[in-house]
């Protein structure tokens, strides 16, 4: 491996990190836009997915038998800047998503074309963008820029389309990348998406040291790619890679959360992927047609362990596994010569591993603003119940003020279905970003893995905190409780949220609410309860929950989904005796499939 020239890397991280953007915008639409999760069968989300990965590989053996590869990536790579600009002034539904597909489709055309053209600059281009996206999303706090229409959004956007434009005349060294290289690059990005360079999750892991570690080890892994390559290093590399996957995506604790020690997974897993992918690149057999066929490769993985939570499996092991493989296919790579780079520039790779993680940690406190709010009102409690289906609302978009100045009109928000980190929501933290909105603390407890899930926000230093996974009872998606009891102020109350998941396609959730009344039973004292119970008023699950003194805030209220259509009622508010609701509020909100239900409490 020789050591590259600056500008083609340069080139190939400015569109790495634009592609990274476009996936973020366009994988959640997938399941929000084209089709629902949970009622859309998969296979008919994936069948588009992949209709629309396969276009790359079209456009990439017709471009390569008729000689003008450099004209379609470039061609491509302006298609894709447009669409990036475009997806900032698109406001979701059928346009975002049309927006979206075809930036995806031109990026990733662009990514085949013009990486094998620039060999020695491949692998350090590409972990140098996934630094940039990671440093990036970080700082905004995981808020991703393609949803923000604020001036760091823009800021960035700017940024990425001169840097694009300014060196897209880059001129190819001649030889082609390593098959190997070609085959695992894309699968390698999916895995580093999931686990190793997600920001989401870890800032789920341990908050902005979180952020730190993932945007450290993403910068750091570019020095990775500069030094030689052995056997030795390569075995290494392939170990740590696979143990860094394996504490992230399956080891939890007895909440169902991930450990605050498997944070290290962040630091080291993905420069050990970028020096494998270093000892991949032997040969000259890596065409511009096999890195797109990666790309089909990297949507059936992504299908694969998504269309499991709605298929009834956990797919864990898939990313072990593909860890594995890609380690196993690096490391038994016929050893390259080359020339590694010097101390001096490894060393500056090191400072700016470490300026990227300040910038990781500090910067969200600047690029989210916080909601001005009021202190409690006297002798009153205020509580929101909101399902928010990961923040995307009818139409697609993701508008996170729009829920948070929801939460923050009440004292307490019970919150459903929040995401942590799933790639296939764009990686974001939708828990953190909500409580830097609105400046108060969230509790958060797993149900479907350990980054996706319910939680309780309140103005709350310190609280007594109890978790209970619920028993299945047959549904394929995880369910929950977590009861917080706040030190000050409600000291004495626990404030609860749940999501119940039903079975089959009647109301489905009777033994689970058994379940949870037993659990609730066991809590004791005055309490609030709040979630999506997928429930009716009247049926036997509702006689579970009101059959342990809990009062139905808004007997015969208004319906709460779907939010664009409501016709049921199923989020609901329940409080003890001790407490009576003087108020119930369902606001019209579309910021999810669900509305919210705002109830406003006074003792009796």
């Amino acid at each position: 491996m020789s050591r590259p020239a600056v500008l083609p890397v340069v080139h190939l991280a400015a569109g790495t990190w634009l592609l990274v953007d476009l996936w973020r915008g366009w994988t959640p639409t997938l399941i929000t836009i084209f089709g629902q999760a949970a009622s859309t069968p998969p296979e008919l989300i994936g069948a588009f997915a992949l209709g629309c990965l396969l276009v790359p590989v079209v456009v990439v053996a017709i471009a390569a038998r008729t000689r003008h590869a450099l004209v379609v990536a470039t061609v491509a790579l302006v298609v894709a800047l447009t669409c990036r600009v475009a997806l900032q002034l698109t406001e979701g539904g059928r346009p975002h998503l049309t927006v979206a597909s075809i930036g995806t489709v031109a990026a990733m055309t662009w990514l085949a074309l013009a990486l094998p053209r620039v060999r020695d600059a491949a692998v350090t281009g590409v972990v140098t963008g996934l630094a940039l996206s990671v440093t990036t999303h970080a700082a905004l706090g995981t808020w991703g820029a393609v949803w923000r229409d604020d001036a760091w959004a823009w800021a960035l956007v700017v940024v990425q389309v001169a840097v694009c434009l300014a060196t897209a005349r880059v001129e190819g060294d001649g030889t082609r990348i390593g098959r190997r290289l070609a085959w695992t690059l894309l699968p390698g990005l999916f895995l580093a998406g999931v686990i190793v360079a997600n920001a989401g999750r870890a800032s789920a892991t341990l908050d902005e040291a979180g952020l730190a570690a993932v945007a450290f080890g993403a910068t750091a892994a570019i020095a990775l790619t500069l030094v030689r390559v052995t056997r030795w290093s390569s075995t290494l590399a392939a170990v740590v890679l696979v143990a860094a996957v394996a504490a992230s995506a399956v080891v939890t604790d007895a909440d169902g959360l991930l450990p605050s020690w498997t944070v290290l997974a962040f630091a080291v897993g993905m420069p050990a992927l970028a020096h494998l992918w270093c000892a991949a690149d032997q040969g000259d057999r890596g065409t511009p047609v096999v890195v797109a066929l990666g790309g089909v490769l990297w949507g059936a993985l992504l299908f694969a362990y998504y269309a499991g939570y709605d298929l009834g499996y956990r797919a864990d092991w898939l990313l072990v596994v593909l860890a594995a493989v890609i380690g196993v296919v690096a490391a038994s790579a016929p050893a390259r010569n080359g020339t590694a780079a010097s101390p001096r520039t490894i060393g500056g790779i090191g400072a700016a591993a470490v300026a990227a993680a300040l910038a990781a940690a500090f910067a969200p406190a600047l690029t989210i603003r916080t909601f001005h709010t009021d202190g409690p009102r006297d002798g009153e409690l205020r509580v929101a119940a909101y399902n928010l289906r990961m923040g995307y609302g009818m139409d697609g978009d993701f508008r996170p003020e729009a829920v948070a100045a929801i939460l923050v009109s009440a004292d307490v928000g019970l919150i459903s279905e929040i995401d942590r980190g799933w790639l296939l929501n764009g990686g974001q933290d939708q828990l953190a970003i909500l409580e830097r909105l609105t400046g108060r603390t969230a509790w958060f407890g797993a149900a479907a893995d350990p980054v996706w899930g319910d939680a309780v926000l309140l103005d709350a230093e310190a609280a007594d905190v109890e978790r209970i996974a619920l028993p299945s009872h047959g549904a394929v998606t995880g369910a929950q409780a977590i009861a917080v009891r706040p030190k000050a102020p409600w000291d004495a109350r626990w404030l609860v949220s749940t999501h119940l998941q039903p079975v089959g396609d009647d109301e489905g959730v009777t033994a689970q609410s058994a379940d949870l009344a037993v659990w609730l039973r066991g809590l004791g004292g005055p309490m609030v309860v709040g979630g999506d119970f997928n429930m009716q008023e009247g049926s036997e699950a509702h006689r579970h929950v009101t059959g342990i003194g809990l009062v139905d805030a808004a007997p015969g209220g208004a319906s709460t989904s779907e939010a664009d259509d409501p016709v049921k009622r199923i989020d609901y508010v329940f409080s003890t005796a001790d407490l009576v609701a003087v108020d119930v509020d369902v606001p019209g909100l579309r910021a999810s499939d669900h509305l919210p239900v705002v109830a406003t409490l006074r003792p009796r």
